[in-house]
């Protein structure tokens, strides 16, 4: 048993510490899986808690800062004790925090899509991987828009990235990635009209957007301001939210194309159950995204594995992770004991004309989570996608 877990106080309750920002570039988004995973620590807490304590939850508003991210962990860790954690959204928050998570054998449950390429004993990645939702989405572009796509995303690890993947994935099935456009996480106004600009310019078939954060909804509306009169091409992404969506008007959000594991308008019994719940919890203004899918389900999953273990040491709470299954509002998910990423659903949505989610596909079953692999087949994708 490693130093860190000899020091774990059975006689505790379990204390959770919850890496997430009120302010900052993806506040919003962010709030929504903050109240995600309070909710699933609140219904548990008024089932009887875990372990026959109340679980206790530790957060602070880290604004999107690596830094501060890092050392708010390291404090945790280092004078609170805590050695569970949910959160971390954007790429350079997490790879922030990894070292510190590591040695101390502490958990880190991360509820984001991400780039993929990356594995960690102490991590449960618990968004999607490559595999789980750009091979779908491209699979689906091609074949209900065509084969010329630009690039649109922020400036830093995880746009870059998914956009290498996105352009093998365009490669292998002859497409083709006409321009490729970073935004500082910040834009400005000038910013965002060069990267229309070079969409109107390059007049491809559908935009791709690894945009994120309140730079989405500003992207968004410039190229509807560059287009006005004109239809523009469709904006598809994997970071496009509720969240996002409830911050553009209904003319600029309509036709928007998104592939995540969850949206809100999903009607199997548990969702509806879920986002039952979450209009209850959730403040107003705060919208019930994928990603407070993904921290709910993710922190029921650690409360029922500490349950479970009988304990609330680490590495045995890790294994007891690995033997459950649980139904999530988006169906049945389980972590892959081989890279410890999750098996999930993938779901491709078009944006309504009342600024609704309307799901267009979903895959039969959970996706096996392959995030190492460089270039990801297309056939068997296309052959199941609608339009042509």
């Amino acid at each position: 048993m490693s130093g860190a877990s000899a020091m774990v106080d059975q006689t505790k309750s379990p204390v959770i510490g919850l890496l997430f920002s009120d302010t900052g570039v993806t506040s919003e988004v962010e709030r929504s899986q903050r109240y995600g995973a309070e909710m699933a620590i609140s219904k548990i807490n008024k089932s009887g808690g875990v372990l026959g304590a109340p679980v206790e939850m530790r957060k602070k508003d880290l604004g999107g800062d690596p830094d501060r991210f890092r050392t708010y962990v390291e404090h945790l860790i280092k004078n609170e004790g805590v050695r569970m954690f949910v959160g971390c959204y954007m790429s350079h928050t997490r790879k922030a925090v990894i070292p510190s998570i590591e040695r101390s054998d502490a958990l880190l449950f991360y509820p984001t899509p991400y780039e993929g390429f990356e594995y960690s004993p102490n991590i449960f990645y618990g968004g999607p991987a490559p595999n789980q939702n750009s091979a779908p989405l491209a699979a689906y572009l091609i074949k209900n828009y065509g084969p010329r796509v630009v690039f649109v995303g922020s400036d830093y690890i995880y746009p870059h990235e998914s956009n290498h993947v996105m352009r093998l994935l365009y490669k292998e099935h002859g497409g083709e990635v006409v321009d490729e456009v970073y935004l500082p996480l910040y834009p400005s106004d000038s910013d965002l009209r060069n990267a229309a600009l070079t969409v109107e310019r390059c007049n491809p078939d559908v935009v791709f957007s690894t945009v994120v954060g309140h730079g989405t909804s500003q992207f968004y509306q410039e190229v509807k301001r560059v287009y006005v009169g004109r239809s523009s091409p469709p904006i598809a992404s994997l970071t496009t939210s509720e969240a996002e969506i409830h911050e553009m008007p209904l003319d600029v959000a309509k036709g928007s194309v998104v592939a995540a594991p969850y949206f809100s308008a999903l009607c199997n019994q548990d969702s509806l159950k879920f986002m039952r719940e979450c209009r209850e919890f959730f403040p107003k203004g705060v919208a019930v995204t994928a990603w407070s899918e993904a921290a709910f389900y993710q922190t029921m999953l650690l409360l029922k594995s500490i349950e479970s273990a009988g304990t609330l040491d680490p590495l045995k709470i890790k294994e007891s992770v690995y033997g459950m299954q649980l139904q999530a509002p988006q169906g049945t998910v389980f972590v892959d004991k081989k890279n410890n990423h999750t098996h999930l659903y993938c779901r491709i949505a078009q944006v309504d004309d009342q600024g609704a989610f309307n799901i267009l596909w979903s895959s039969e079953e959970a996706i096996s989570p392959d995030p190492y692999v460089v270039a990801h087949s297309l056939q068997d994708w296309a052959n199941k996608m609608p339009g042509g």
